[in-house]
């Protein structure tokens, strides 16, 4: 299911990785990070782009204390205040749920 909305996340302090995050007031455990990966990638439309306007994410693929599969990612392009967004929830296969 793509959700796209803004989280609060709390780190491990150890490895820097997601260890909780709330969402839509319910607050969940990380169990455990099944992946991780950068993006650099420019939005789609951009004419002429320069490294400024490239999106800088860090993408986690996470299983929550729920048992669900949970895609979220840390937006850097505001380095002293990263945004963290929920991007979409997974099943047990690693595909798009269906919406709830």
């Amino acid at each position: 299911m793509f959700v796209s909305e803004p989280i609060d996340v709390t780190r491990n302090k150890k490895d820097n990785t997601p260890a909780t995050f709330r969402w839509k007031g319910l607050e969940r455990r990380v169990k455990r990070v099944l992946s991780q990966w950068q993006e650099w990638k420019f939005p789609s439309g951009v004419h002429n782009p320069t490294w400024r306007q490239r999106r800088h994410r860090n993408y986690y693929k996470i299983e929550a204390d729920d048992g669900k599969i949970y895609e979220i990612y840390m937006d850097r392009q505001m380095a002293h205040k990263p945004a963290w967004f929920l991007y979409r929830i997974l099943d047990g296969n690693g595909e798009s749920t269906a919406a709830e």
